[in-house]
Formats: C-alpha cells, structure tokens, sequence
C-alpha cells in the first residue's frame, strides 16, 4: 500500500509539470504592435487605390488612320518584304559544327516549360531543399523519443585496509578483496515542458573474497533496485514553446526551401518564357536579313546588266558593297539563331534535345497582341500574396519571434525540480530479490532544488536585446520586400503598357514603309530607273526592313513583358498550370505525365 501511494504521489507530480507549457515568469512580448506593423506595410502602399470594378486596358490593336486608308491595298503591302511570320524553307541556315546541313528540331511554348521545370538543372537541385529539409524537421523531433540505456559494470576490489585493535587483538584482516556486478537498464525520455523522466532498474551481485575476517549473509548478494526520477526546470527551459522552438524553426527552414523552389521555378519560366521569345525574333530577323539579301541581289544584278549602258563604276561598286554588307547581316542573324537556340537548350535541358546537340529548335508558336486587361489594385494585392519572396520575408519574422522568446527565456535563473523514488530489494538470488522490490519494504526518496543565477546576467541581456533588434530589422526587411514587389509589378505593368503601344505604332510604320516601296515599284514599272534611282531602291529597302524588325521586337517585347508581368505577380506557375506538390516535395507541370 505505501507502495502505491508513493508511486501515485510522483506520477501526479510529473503530471502536473508535464501539463504547464509556458514559464511562471514569461515576459509577454509586443506581438500585437508588430503584426499591426506587418499590416500596415501593405495598406499604406495601397490606400490610395480605389477598390472599384472598373478595368484599366492596355491600348488596343485596332486598326489605324494609316491603315484604315490603306485598307484596299493592305494583302498587297503585306505581300512585300520577309515573310510575318518566317518560313524555315526559305531560310539558308548553312552547316552545323560537324560540317553536315543545318538540322532544326520544332519546339513550342508548352513543350519548353513543361521540359524545363522537369530537367533544369538549377531546379532539380533546389527541388532537393524542402526533403533536405523535412529531415532536419524529423531530427528536431528525435529529440523527444525515448531513450533504451543500458550499463554493464564489473568491479573487482584487491586492496589493503586499516585494522582495529582492541587490547593488542586485531579486528579482521589487512585486505579486502570483493567482486561487484552491476546491470542497468531503462528508459529514460525528454518532454515537451524540459522534463527529464527515467525508469530503470538495476541488479548488482556482491562477492566477499576476503577471507580469515568476517563474513556476510548473503554471499554472494543480489541487491535490486527499480528508480522513478525526474528533472524539471521550473524556469530557464521550462515550458514547450522552448523546448519546441527547434523543431519550429526546421519547419520554417523548410517552408523557406518550397518557397525557394517556387521562386526558381517562378524564374525559370519567365527565362524560358523570355529565351524562347528571343528565339522567335532571331529566326525572324534571319528572314529579314535574307530578304534583303535576296532582294539586293536582284538590283546588283540589274545594274551589272547596265554595266555598259549608264552605270559608273563607282555605282556598282557600291551595289556590291551593299550586298556584301548584306550577306555579312545574314551570317552574324545565323549566329544569333544558334546563340538563342543554344540558351534555350540549357534552360529545357532536354534529353534529346542538349546543348551537345547541334539541331537547331524551331519555335513554332506565334506572337500574342491581345491587349491585358488589369486593375491595379487587385494585381498588387495579388502579387502580395502570391509572392514568395513575401512568405519568405514573413517566416523570417516568425523565426526571430522564436528567437526572441528563446532569449527572453535565457535571462530566467535556472531552476531545476529533481526528484527519486526508489524501490529495493536484497536476497541470495535474483527472483527472490525482485520479489522484495514487489513488496515495498524499503523504498528512498530523494528531492532536491537546484539554483543559478548569473551575476549581473549580462550575456542572456545582451542576447534578448539582440533578438529584439533582429525581429524589427526582419519587420522593416519585410516591408522592404513589400515595396520592391510592388515597384516590379508597376515596373511590369507599365512595360506591358508602352510594348503594347509601340506594337501599334510600328506596325503603322511599317505598313507606311511598304506603302513607300509599293509605289517606287509602281514607277519603276512605267519608267526606266537610272543608277540613282536604283540606290533609292536599295534604301526604300532597308528602311521597309528596319520598320518590320521593330514590329517584330515590338511583339517579341510584349510577350516578353506578359511574363514578367505574371512573376511579378507570383501567378507565372498557374497561369502555365504548374503546380507545387509539397507532400512530396515535386510538382506538378500540368502536363498529365
């Protein structure tokens, strides 16, 4: 009976410790002014913006005066000049590397994403992070799992000894010689409050090999032992928003790590977005340049079959210079297909299609003018919450809150609750041994308070200050974060913008090139043309090929602007159907494969 009600005297004590979470002398911290300043750095930015259902619009392409005026002429001024979009058949790409015929591989936009967030090289390595990381998680809580301990000691004693003497007669002998085997085991385990439980038991069997002295009963003597302890801290460590705090800290790293994946990958896909984009503008240039080369051909060739009629020498020369300068044009176009084609090839990191290989890809998508319809509010606060620069910047907070309350709990004194109970039980076997322990005959108890109080405590000070300052330079670091996102996403929107106007405004320009060579065509058919005007027939040329490159870049520069538009605003996986599986680490490209 005073077996039990010890026993349950020491369970209800661990209970009770076990039960607290926070320490008795707790500063409450300032949560609530930094979470009304973590607020307040998103709504000053956007106080301003009026929530109303009203859509600003990028300009439209609508037809302008110039083409409306031209209207009945337009298939015409279309026909002349390269083709829009090119024609790789009518393109001379020369030799590859390996002196064989230039080879091309078609590619589109999809087919590059999907390829690229599966292969890339930089994203497989960061897709890594977040299972890296789940293990640190798992280690943090191996440190409330049970310990299995076990001690196996042997002792062997061989030693002189004092002797008493009554009246000249000696008391025993001069030496003790014994042996000890001691076996421990048990379970020892780390709770969440700081508390240490043990349960062990341990048997020791005694031999006396002293002999001529005295002796003992039993011999040899199996002594037992079955110990309930524990170690509580009261204050410095006590409670489980401490003890905890490592394991809270490896889940926000890990958080960090998905949320570095999904900035790679939100990066990954305006670079390939971009690279493909800048592809389509080389083969397009290409095109250009090879009309022009084919076309200045034409009027060499023309003035060298007047060589004898009315053309200078110093005319053909300069004829000749011309398309020189336009065949030099065409190779540097080809070398800008084969870099675009290259940089695109390391970003997909395709199996079939390396940077090893020499076939060229051909992109097969077409240019977006539709114009983007937006509210700026909506798009900032959208970018705000989908950013994971911002989640980033937020967990960082919540890491020096940890931090701080880790240092705010340092400056407690130590404290420390320790407490035994132990059963034992002494015979000249094992069971009979343990079968004393059962009947709880002798039984020790051990309680005792352990204090530390640094003087002057100036480390744990400085450390809680420390933590202070780190929490607000992560509250203003966040604010930071919130400012630079928006400026990109305004940077973004108004580049979207002015490409889309500059998509109208070239396209008018071009269309008056044409209109310009139209018509020296036209007089070129009802008059002979002297060298003269065969020159002017050479600049109406360039100029009409110089107007549809900057439609084209004009095109090129607002797909491009489209995509980094949308990783501004966090939605570049989405709007490709791209989506994170954080269970497993992986992703999802949308692509059902």
């Amino acid at each position: 009976m005073q077996y039990v009600r010890a026993t349950t005297s020491l369970l209800a004590l661990i209970s009770v410790l076990l039960v607290g979470c926070e320490s008795p002398l707790a500063v409450p911290d300032d949560d609530f002014a930094l979470s009304q300043r973590v607020i307040e750095a998103l709504s000053r930015e956007i106080e301003s913006l009026t929530d109303t259902d009203q859509f600003s619009s990028a300009p439209s392409t609508s037809s302008s005066e110039l083409e409306e005026t031209l209207a009945n002429r337009r298939e015409e001024l279309e026909a002349l000049g390269p083709d829009l979009p090119f024609i790789r058949e009518n393109l001379d790409l020369g030799t590859d590397l390996t002196g064989k015929a230039q080879t091309d591989v078609a590619i589109s936009l999809k087919t590059a994403l999907t390829t690229a967030i599966q292969w890339n090289l930089g994203i497989q390595s960061t897709r890594l992070g977040p299972a890296i990381n789940e293990k640190d998680v798992i280690a943090a809580q191996a440190a409330f799992d049970a310990l299995f301990v076990t001690n196996i000691d042997l002792t062997k004693t061989d030693e002189p000894s004092t002797v008493a003497v009554i009246r000249g007669a000696p008391l025993g002998i001069a030496f003790n010689a014994s042996e000890r085997y001691r076996f421990e085991t048990g379970v020892r385990k780390l709770f969440e409050t700081g508390a240490v439980v043990s349960v062990t038991t341990d048997l020791t069997r005694f031999r006396n090999l002293t002999t001529g002295g005295f002796s003992i009963s039993p011999d040899p003597a199996y002594t037992s032992a079955l110990r309930l302890g524990l170690t509580q801290p009261l204050l410095r460590g006590f409670g489980s928003r401490v003890n905890q705090s490592t394991i809270h800290l490896a889940r926000n790293s890990q958080s960090r790590s998905i949320e570095q994946l999904r900035t790679e990958l939100l990066q990954l896909v305006s670079d390939v977005e971009i690279a493909y984009w800048d592809l389509v503008f080389a083969w397009q240039n290409l095109s250009i340049q090879q009309w022009l080369l084919d076309s200045g051909i034409e009027v060499r060739e023309f003035m060298r079959r007047r060589g004898d009629f009315d053309v200078k020498p110093a005319e053909m020369a300069d004829a000749v210079a011309k398309v020189e300068q336009r065949k030099a044009n065409v190779i540097n176009a080809r070398r800008a297909v084969r870099r675009a084609s290259d940089s695109l090839k390391v970003l997909i990191n395709a199996k079939d299609i390396s940077i090893g290989s020499e076939s060229l890809l051909l992109p097969i998508d077409k240019t977006v003018q539709e114009p983007l319809r937006f509210n700026l509010r909506e798009v900032i606060v959208t970018a705000v919450s989908g950013r994971p620069e911002v989640k980033q910047a937020m967990l960082e907070i919540d890491d020096a809150k940890i931090r701080q309350h880790l240092a705010n709990n340092a400056r407690l004194p130590l404290l420390n609750l320790s407490a035994q109970i132990a059963y034992f039980g002494l015979d000249d076997d094992v069971g009979s041994s343990y079968d004393e322990i059962g009947e709880g005959s002798f039984i020790d108890y051990i309680l005792g308070i352990a204090l530390e109080v640094p003087i002057g405590n100036r480390e744990a000070e400085a450390g809680y200050k420390k933590a202070r300052l780190e929490r607000s330079s992560a509250a203003i670091k966040y604010q930071r974060t919130i400012q630079n996102v928006i400026l990109e996403v305004k940077t973004a929107l108004r580049d979207v913008i002015t490409d889309n106007e500059l998509i109208q405004v070239s396209r008018s320009f071009r269309i008056a090139q044409a209109e310009n060579l139209r018509t020296f065509l036209v007089s070129e058919q009802l008059q002979a043309l002297n060298p003269v005007q065969l020159n002017l027939k050479f600049q109406r040329q360039e100029t009409l090929a110089l107007a549809q490159q900057d439609e084209v870049r004009s095109l090129v520069n607002y797909n491009k602007s489209v995509a980094r538009l949308y990783r501004a605003m966090g939605t570049g996986l989405s709007m490709n159907r791209i989506e994170l599986n954080i269970d497993d680490g992986g992703f999802d490209d949308g692509s059902g494969d």
